[in-house]
């Protein structure tokens, strides 16, 4: 006879969190996370039924220490973006204490979700540029930046068919640069953390990297995605909107910084993120990224 399950301290958290009558009823995984486990947690109190987001990671994770600086600075990252328009979640509460199931992150649930094959990718495109643009005029807050980047360990992948592409865009961000202009950032804008209702943008999720930086690499991270995903020609045409929105163009040298992020590993990851809601040529990836790079190279 198999034991019952042990109920996750998280769930005893949340309702003790959410006071005198709270019940979880329902908990559901949410798709796409990949280093840490995302719940929409169901809860009935005082005769209403409300849903929230949980987010915590796996006991025992060898980076606890980041995952603990980084629960703390998404905490005070929601909590700055109440004061904003920013369809972002509510912070409820967060826990550091492995006791109570920590660390983690109570949130409200933002209406929407991901939302991969729009019929007009154009007015897709162009709200993806808004937001990013309203984000962007935000008043600072959050760490400072810090690269992905190993400049010194860069090597073009095993597939790469064009050679002097990723010589060239190696050696173009080798050379350390002051961003001439920082402002907040979300260090993960993309795709999978933007939800929408009826094809409009209605959240933007996943701040745990926010703070101060190069605006675009915001840009540029959201172009790698595209790009992997659809291709080239998507990529530029989001870049076209941001530029439309901000009034000024992408510097290349910070696009190529975050491009230049790719690796092998996304051919595993990306499939998961997708979760079967958009077609992905795998093996196409790496010639697509190749495209990108060229069109970005041509800007400097």
């Amino acid at each position: 006879m198999s034991r019952p399950r042990k109920r996750p301290e998280s769930l005893t958290w949340v309702e003790q969190t959410l006071g005198r009558g709270a019940r979880i009823v329902a908990t559901r995984r949410l798709t796409g996370g990949l280093t840490s486990l995302v719940h929409e947690v169901t809860v009935a109190q005082n005769g209403r039924r409300s849903r929230y987001v949980l987010r915590s990671w796996a006991p025992g994770n060898e980076h606890r220490d980041w995952i603990r600086r980084a629960v703390a600075a998404e905490a005070r990252v929601l909590t700055a973006l109440e004061r904003t328009d920013v369809p972002a979640p509510r912070l409820i509460a967060s826990t550091a204490d492995v006791k109570a199931g920590g660390p983690a992150l109570l949130m409200t649930r933002v209406p929407g979700r991901v939302f991969l094959m729009p019929r007009d990718r154009d007015s897709w495109l162009r709200q993806m540029a808004q937001m990013l643009a309203r984000i962007h005029a935000l008043d600072p807050t959050g760490g400072e930046f810090e690269s992905w980047l190993d400049a010194g360990t860069l090597t073009p992948p095993a597939d790469a068919s064009r050679a002097d592409i990723w010589r060239e865009a190696f050696a173009m961000v080798a050379e350390p640069r002051t961003a001439p202009r920082t402002c907040f950032i979300h260090r993960d804008y993309q795709h999978f953390n933007l939800l929408w209702t009826r094809e409009r943008l209605t959240g933007v999720v996943d701040w745990s990297g926010a703070g101060v930086g190069p605006p675009d690499v915001d840009v540029g991270h959201c172009r790698l995605n595209l790009t992997l995903l659809f291709s080239a020609q998507v990529a530029e045409r989001f870049r076209e909107f941001y530029e439309a929105e901000s009034g000024r163009a992408v510097d290349p040298y910070w696009d190529l910084h975050a491009l230049l992020s790719y690796s092998p590993d996304w051919k595993n990851f990306l499939p998961l993120q997708i979760d079967g809601r958009a077609p992905l040529e795998v093996e196409g990836m790496t010639r697509r990224l190749e495209e990108v790079l060229a069109l970005a190279l041509r800007r400097l």
